[in-house]
């Protein structure tokens, strides 16, 4: 009976000393890592309320556009969680080896993703400086031989749609180290050869008269983006027919088939009474 005794007593001996150790434990070693880390999460709280907060009245104030403060919002965001993270690591560690790691590691990122990173700083220089031109502008890059439409301008590219219809992904460095040129308006030229009879007038000149309506009917279709800058050319006359050459100024780099075709049927049908024949000369 008393070994019986003596064998519990010793158990619970065992017990409370391991739950007072484990206690000990708990208040010395893990708590305080414990309470470290939990106001280090509030301090990065409160910075990144702080920071929105500045962000969001610099907004209202219009001294930045809500894209670029959404962006740097983000672009802080990241860099303190990354922060955050490597200082939980090394008070847990308290290993200097462990942060050299990861800076190395991170500086491997960055030298491997340069060109990204030059994408990025270029984006934030492009809004600050505000040299990134609104959607749907009309751009050159003269080196690259590149003239299109601004689509879209993110954080990495600048997408452009070429006036022959490709679509083209410009990285963001380029867009600010080489030189481009804002374009107000592009115009191609559609050369036609029209031949008409010789028109039957009392007074004046029949090729006179055949210019003059010419230039009416491209006036009243709208289909020359300045019908003043028309230029007529006469190529042939004979006693019955006369041939002209006419260049219509377009919108666009290239004549679009769907306007070469409009111009023609609305000069068959304006010089339907002199028998017209016309015919489309494409540039060489």
């Amino acid at each position: 009976m008393a070994t019986n005794t003596t064998a519990e007593a010793f158990s619970l001996n065992n017990v409370t000393n391991f739950l007072g150790k484990t206690v000990s434990i708990v208040r010395t070693k893990l708590i305080p890592p414990l309470i470290e880390v939990i106001i280090v999460f509030v301090i990065v709280y409160l910075f990144l309320r702080l920071v929105k907060s500045i962000l969001s009245r610099l907004q209202r104030r219009e001294i930045l556009p809500s894209v670029l403060s959404e962006r740097i919002y983000k672009l802080i965001a990241l860099i303190t969680y990354v922060t955050t993270a490597i200082i939980i690591v090394y008070m847990f560690t308290s290993a200097p080896a462990v942060i050299y790691t990861l800076v190395a590691l991170l500086i491997v990122v960055f030298l491997s993703n340069w060109n990204i990173i030059a994408d990025i700083s270029a984006y934030y220089v492009m809004l600050i400086s505000k040299q990134s031109f609104r959607g749907a502008s009309l751009i050159e890059l003269p080196r690259l031989g590149i003239k299109g439409k601004i689509i879209e301008t993110s954080p990495l590219y600048t997408r452009i749609r070429t006036l022959s219809g490709k679509i083209v992904f410009i990285p963001n460095h380029i867009m600010v180290s080489e030189p481009v040129t804002q374009l107000t308006s592009i115009q191609s030229v559609v050369t036609l050869e029209v031949e008409v009879n010789k028109p039957e007038i009392e007074r004046g000149s029949p090729i006179e008269y055949i210019e003059k309506a010419i230039r009416t009917i491209l006036a009243e279709s709208r289909l020359a983006t300045r019908p003043q800058d028309v230029v007529i050319t006469v190529l042939s006359a004979s006693s019955d027919r006369i041939k002209l050459e006419v260049r219509i100024p377009t919108m666009g780099a290239e004549p679009r088939p769907a306007t070469v075709n409009a111009i023609i049927d609305n000069l068959y049908r304006g010089l339907a009474e002199l028998s017209p024949a016309i015919r489309f000369k494409p540039v060489i």
